[in-house]
């Protein structure tokens, strides 16, 4: 199995960039929004704990697809209990770590309410929690997966194109 892990603090440009490398490779993209959105279009919105709990089962169908796919790139904040399970699930893994600097991240958040974010998410569902973006963006780590770990500052130009050249390498391509 060749797998992809993006990972990163929300608002560190992990979409972006697992969008490029999953379209790059022709690799399907398992993303964990946008599984999560769609499950609250089938299931409903709620609350914070409603969106926390569509998350968990957005994680859930990401760790079983991606045990499916003989190839694929997994992306997604996995924090908590996801953490924990994301360490067994894709060790041996490549991970691809997204940062930028932490109000980076923050002002990205910021521009997402009103941009169309979808109403699942905790921060939409409780915009106080856009105050602490900067300090979770500096706080998230990689997961260390035990292959190779992409280090992408996605606020620098050509990131995207440099995470694809760096995944090539790891995979020995």
């Amino acid at each position: 199995m060749s797998l992809i892990v993006v990972s990163g603090a929300p608002g560190a440009g992990k979409s972006t960039i697992a969008a490029v490398i999953a379209a790059s490779l022709g690799w399907p993209l398992l993303a964990l929004d946008t599984i999560k959105e769609t499950l609250a279009d089938v299931l409903g919105l709620g609350d914070e704990d409603w969106s926390g709990r569509l998350g968990d089962a957005a994680a859930e169908i990401v760790f079983r697809q991606s045990a499916q796919f003989g190839a694929a790139v997994a992306e997604g904040w996995w924090r908590g209990e996801r953490r924990e399970r994301a360490l067994r699930e894709f060790a041996g893994a490549v991970e691809v770590f997204c940062r930028c600097d932490p109000q980076t991240a923050a002002q990205r958040m910021r521009g997402r309410h009103g941009a169309g974010r979808h109403p699942i998410h905790r921060d939409v569902i409780n915009p106080s929690i856009v105050a602490g973006a900067a300090a979770l963006a500096a706080s998230v780590t990689p997961l260390r997966l035990g292959a190779a770990l992409v280090d992408v500052d996605t606020g620098q130009p050509g990131a995207p194109a440099a995470a694809l050249t760096a995944v090539a390498a790891a995979l020995g391509r």
